[in-house]
């Protein structure tokens, strides 16, 4: 496989969106196991964990998506610009 081909640059498109789909799903995981104990038992501290369950949730996705346009930036926009 030729660097810059076709193939080459699916195969690095295929790998950012790897990344970033697992770093969304460990914040997506670890976000719902703190979400938990809001729907059993409403008081402060379940109502802090769902709190901070969101944040987790929402600030995976988002650094996901910066990891993945930042690589995409990096990796991908080159080949184009020669093409």
């Amino acid at each position: 496989m030729e660097i810059g081909s076709q193939a080459h640059k699916e195969l690095l498109l295929k790998s950012i969106v790897k990344v970033a789909v697992k770093t969304a799903s460990i914040g997506l995981f670890i976000g719902g196991l703190l979400l938990i104990p809001a729907i059993f038992r409403e008081n402060d501290f379940s109502t802090g964990l769902a709190y901070a369950g969101s944040a987790i949730i929402f600030g995976s996705l988002g650094y996901s998506l910066w990891i993945a346009y930042g690589k995409y930036r990096r990796l991908i926009k080159p080949f184009k610009a020669h093409n």
